[in-house]
């Protein structure tokens, strides 16, 4: 029944054409879906309807008002007039007190040529105001590091205000005083800089006018002669798409792209503003280090030449008594990338030795399939509809923004409950309706409690084996709670609402593999097999993510593992990477007798490398990436490289050759 009336289709006539909708729809909607451009200022189409800035306002026959399209429900038969001179006179005055009352200098305007107030203007032949300006005394916030609020540009339209609420639930937005003196605050009136905004930048992207703008090159990001390029965020293994638009082959800006399956109009604040900014200096030339032990810059020939004889001299393929070569590449790099590299290290240097720099991390996962059986993890849609969401080792606030992004909506929307088990401090913590905080080391034997209580409560039915339930007997409450340093009740509370849950999800992060132990892993799957906690298509509700955005197709790939304690020589492909070594392999870095390093930037691996060639910035490449999920998408290449940076594959095709000529000089008598 209920389907029946959402897909009814109704019939209106809008300016003397008959058009059809569907019930349920606005005026709105339904004349935009006809092709009938009804004007606004604040509506948009990822915000509930506002009705506030009335210049949607239409004639309907039979109503002696005028009604506001936006939120007006389109009814079947209904006469509608969205022109005339009634309507015309109403949005010119509105307009002309919206100037007035605040000080739109378009000239002098960072989104001139760009305003949506400034186009309503234009098309409705507004070019000037009869009533008095307020030139009102208002302040600039340019607090925030990444975006300035310019309250003498703002319209009080309220759509970064809900965007705020509504689309990235974080409530840092809101309204304070009334009349004239109303202004969008942040928080209780602070500044922007030090309230609660994670300066994602969402309310900038539907803000009608200048209020809100970009710091990055205001001016230059604006108005026509801009292209855009789709790529792939390489900051995590969510595979949030987004566009960069360029000005004459220059980025001027990160956008979101609504139409991603991913990430839809969000962006997190490393892929909208921290991605674009370069903070070391870049590496255009390759160096060497002499016998000073000082890292010079040298020809590409010179340095191709150095890494081929040194790549020989480790290789397989040699007789020697050197430890074989050891191949470490990001895997932020695209699929082709990772698998030239693959075949580099093995064909060239006959090593398989190769893995990516966050390796170690799908080893743990991998060892967790060995011991416990491998589970099929659920998608993002079971993370959707979680009602409680238990997360184990992860901050995605920290690691995977927009998630956080996705969690923080749910959470302030009263959509579901969190629960956080994490020995290090979390950003999602104030989140969180129960923050459990246990000793470092403990997450084990917190785990095992968790799952005590749970039988305890009958949670588990008769589904674990008896060697199972005599494993968690001896973790009651009370012993977990005094060896991790835990509150007894936050965990009997913690066993209660996961228990309680209708759709429960499980997500653990990088800070669970990165302790090494894939036990932890597998406790979280025994949870959701005995809790029978499965979506529809009999995928279990936990989630795992990996630091590296790539990780998927590493695995794929079969970059499954690498020792370099005691490699002769290194070579890491680091492109821009923003990688710190730990020191087992800073100690193995320092060890090897040679370390070939590929990056674009200067960075702390420099210390350690005796080559370095230049690469390639996640902007100048295209390729392929494998999410989290599975899901293949193509990032495009958005700009060119400077003078002297050489394509990755160009690199080591080069250096396939330089070895091959090597080989070839040692085997002539």
């Amino acid at each position: 029944m209920s389907s029946t009336v959402l897909t009814e289709t109704i019939t209106l006539t809008i300016d003397g054409r008959a058009c059809n909708g569907r019930r349920g729809q606005t005026i709105l909607e339904l004349a935009k879906d006809n092709g009938i451009d009804i004007p606004t200022l604040c509506h948009h189409p990822w915000l509930t309807n506002h009705g506030a800035c009335r210049m949607c306002v239409v004639e309907v026959e039979g109503q002696r008002r005028l009604v506001t399209s936006c939120a007006a429900p389109a009814e079947d038969g209904q006469v509608v007039t969205t022109q005339s001179e009634k309507l015309s006179a109403m949005r010119q005055m509105t307009l002309e007190l919206l100037f007035a009352e605040r000080n739109h200098i378009c000239p002098f305007c960072p989104v001139t040529g760009a305003c949506e107030l400034q186009d309503r203007a234009y098309d409705e032949g507004v070019t000037h105001t009869r009533y008095q300006y307020l030139f009102p005394i208002l302040e600039v916030d340019s607090t925030n590091p990444f975006f300035v609020q310019d309250h003498n540009r703002c319209i009080l339209c309220g759509r970064c205000v809900r965007a705020c609420n509504e689309v990235v639930g974080q409530g840092t937005l809101n309204f304070g005083s009334r009349g004239t003196s109303q202004m969008v605050i942040a928080d209780l009136g602070v500044p922007l800089g030090e309230s609660s905004c994670i300066s994602c930048g969402t309310c900038v992207d539907v803000c009608p006018t200048g209020a809100l703008f970009d710091k990055r090159a205001p001016y230059f990001s604006k108005g026509e002669g801009l292209t855009r390029r789709a790529v792939i965020c390489p900051d995590d293994d969510l595979g949030c798409s987004m566009n960069v638009v360029l000005r004459s082959g220059i980025i001027a800006r990160a956008e979101s792209r609504e139409e991603s399956p991913v990430n839809g109009p969000l962006l997190s604040r490393r892929s909208r503003y921290e991605l674009l900014f370069e903070p070391t200096p870049r590496l255009t030339a390759p160096r060497m280090r002499n016998e000073a032990g000082e890292l010079v810059e040298v020809s590409w020939d010179e340095a191709l030449a150095a890494a081929a004889k040194a790549l020989y001299a480790n290789s397989a393929d040699r007789d020697s008594e050197q430890a074989p070569v050891v191949g470490l590449v990001s895997g932020r790099l695209p699929r082709e990338t990772l698998e030239t590299f693959r075949g580099f290290i093995a064909e060239t240097c006959g090593s398989g030795d190769v893995d990516t720099l966050f390796g170690p991390e799908r080893q743990v996962r991998r060892a967790a399939s060995h011991l416990f059986g491998d589970v099929r993890e659920c998608g993002f849609e079971a993370i959707q509809e979680a009602d409680v969401v238990l997360l184990v080792g992860f901050d995605p606030q920290k690691t995977h923004q927009v998630l956080g992004t996705w969690l923080a909506r749910k959470r302030y929307n009263e959509q579901c409950k969190i629960i956080s088990l994490n020995a290090r401090q979390s950003e999602v913590a104030g989140l969180a309706n129960i923050d459990i905080k246990p000793r470092r080391g403990s997450e084990h034997d917190v785990l095992l409690g968790l799952l005590h209580e749970l039988n305890n409560l009958g949670h588990f039915g008769g589904r674990p084996e008896q060697a199972a339930r005599d494993r968690w007997a001896p973790y009651n409450a009370e012993r977990v709670a005094a060896e991790a340093r835990i509150s007894v009740r936050d965990l009997q509370r913690a066993a209660k609402m996961y228990a309680a849950a209708q759709k429960p999800v499980v997500l653990y992060g990088p800070g669970l593999g990165a302790l090494g132990n894939p036990n932890l892993i597998g406790l979280l799957w025994d949870l959701v097999r005995y809790s029978g906690a499965q979506t529809a298509d009999g995928a279990y509700r936990v989630r795992g993510f990996q630091s590296e955005a790539n990780a998927a197709a590493a695995e794929e790939l079969g970059l499954k593992g690498a020792d370099p304690s005691t490699a002769g020589l290194i070579y890491v492909l680091q492109g821009d990477d923003p990688f710190e070594p730990q020191p087992e392999l800073s100690d193995s870095l320092r060890r090897a007798e040679t370390v070939i390093l590929q990056a674009s930037h200067e960075g702390r691996l420099m210390r350690y490398a005796d080559i370095v060639l230049p690469s390639l910035r996640w902007c100048e490449r295209e390729g392929t990436w494998v999410n989290v999920m599975g899901l293949t998408q193509v990032s495009e290449a958005a700009t060119l490289p400077p003078a002297g940076v050489r394509p990755d594959d160009e690199v080591l095709a080069a250096l396939a050759a330089g070895v091959a000529g090597e080989a070839a000089a040692a085997a002539t008598p």
